[in-house]
């Protein structure tokens, strides 16, 4: 995959391109099909296209490139509409509906994230009893989700 690039406007972008931006602590993830079509999934909406400006939604707008064949994007786009998934945050949100057309399937790299921190926290708050294992995993989910700013699945 390559660099991640800013962009301003659909002409800038690529079949398979994809696509965050800003969502409070979080980013927002999308797929460019083509002709100002952007597949993503949102809690009101589930999987569904929209245009460059309504994935903008006024905030800035990355992009890297997949490296995936036009026709495969496109397939595998067309299969997601066909049936489109509703959003769930923890088992089917925006970075698994992309993550599906690309191949990858059941991953999102910013839960991971948060999990991972999580799962430390709650380790070292195990040794020092069972509340102290629940509230070290909250500390450290609050410390993942703190982390993602840092955007290292952009990469």
């Amino acid at each position: 995959m390559s660099e991640l690039k800013a962009v301003q406007h659909h002409q800038q972008l690529n079949i398979g391109d994809i696509l965050f931006r800003r969502k409070s602590m979080v980013m927002h993830v999308g797929i460019y099909l083509g002709e100002d079509r952007i597949l993503h999934n949102t809690p009101k909406s589930g999987e569904h296209e929209v245009s460059f400006d309504v994935f903008a939604a006024g905030k800035d707008v990355f992009a890297k490139t997949s490296g995936l064949p036009n026709e495969v994007v496109l397939t595998r786009a067309a299969d997601i509409l066909a049936n489109p998934g509703k959003y769930q945050l923890l088992n089917y949100n925006c970075e698994h509906t992309t993550n599906r057309v690309l191949g990858y399937h059941g991953f999102s790299a910013q839960l991971s994230e948060i999990e991972i921190w999580a799962l430390i926290g709650g380790a070292f708050g195990k040794s020092f009893g069972r509340k102290s294992m629940y509230l070290g995993g909250f500390i450290g989910a609050l410390g993942g989700l703190l982390s993602l700013p840092r955007m290292w699945w952009t990469r």
